[in-house]
């Protein structure tokens, strides 16, 4: 079989790239793309001289563990503890790796530093194809902790007016700190309002009444005021009431995207 030295240097490349990828998502390492490729060179660097110029078994198996960590040395910041926890890591994703690779190849070719794998899909394209992924799972995993970490401050409540109720969700804003006559107030969104007091959107704006004032970093608003029958907060099982809570509702449509349709004063709880 011929290989050619440039396909081997730019799939090793790519798989080291792919591997390092891997760590840094998994470990969530401090690094840039220029070390990455950096280190990804260097280590197709080990390969190409280990696999025309090795032979013995042993001295390879030594280059190999010395690629290893000059690798993760180039491309991470690492103590002597995490260097330890990352050489385990590149060895667990490049045995995973090469399983995947293995499961669509033709025929595998024994060179001194390892196996030349014929795929039925190219080599090149799988390795990008992971680091595609990589990103992916990285933007992903990012939204989930973000979504983890707001929705242990969402609540559900209901809201009580002239004997008609509502539940919905409402979302802890520890920067609210708005009142009323020393009340604590409730922004809640003009959908959930509207549907709460049973009137139309017109009469709500024709609806003449309190208003309070907001400040926030898009400007200042003023809301209008109410004053409802009764509130219920769900918290870890137990539920607490406040009746003749004041609300401000928001109708500007702050919260389309969110899963909460209410602000929470930490005054509440």
């Amino acid at each position: 079989m011929t290989i050619y030295i440039e396909s081997f240097v730019i799939q090793n490349v790519l798989i080291n790239l792919c591997l390092l990828r891997l760590i840094k998502v998994t470990l969530k390492q401090k690094t840039t793309i220029f070390k990455l490729i950096f280190a990804s060179i260097i280590g197709a660097g080990f390969s190409v001289i280990s696999a025309i110029y090795l032979k013995n078994y042993i001295a390879l198996n030594i280059i190999k563990f010395l690629c290893a960590i000059i690798m993760l040395k180039c491309a991470f910041k690492l103590n002597y503890k995490q260097l330890i926890y990352n050489f385990i890591l590149l060895f667990i994703f490049t045995y995973a790796f090469g399983g995947a690779v293995t499961s669509l190849s033709g025929a595998s070719y024994y060179t001194n530093f390892g196996v030349i794998i014929s795929s039925k899909i190219s080599l090149e394209a799988v390795s990008l194809l992971i680091i595609l992924v990589t990103y992916a799972f990285e933007l992903v995993t990012k939204q989930i902790k973000f979504k983890i970490k707001s929705n242990s401050l969402i609540y559900p409540i209901k809201l009580y007016l002239n004997n008609k109720k509502i539940a919905i969700n409402a979302y802890l804003d520890t920067g609210n700190l708005l009142k009323y006559n020393g009340e604590p107030v409730v922004i809640v969104d003009i959908h959930s309002y509207l549907k709460l007091a049973n009137e139309t959107y017109i009469n709500f704006l024709l609806k003449k009444g309190e208003t309070i004032s907001l400040n926030t970093v898009a400007g200042r608003n003023n809301l209008k005021l109410f004053k409802i029958d009764k509130m219920e907060i769900k918290i870890n099982h137990k539920t607490l009431s406040f009746t003749h809570q004041y609300i401000a509702v928001n109708e500007h449509g702050n919260f389309k995207n969110t899963n909460y349709q209410a602000l929470l004063t930490p005054a509440l709880l």
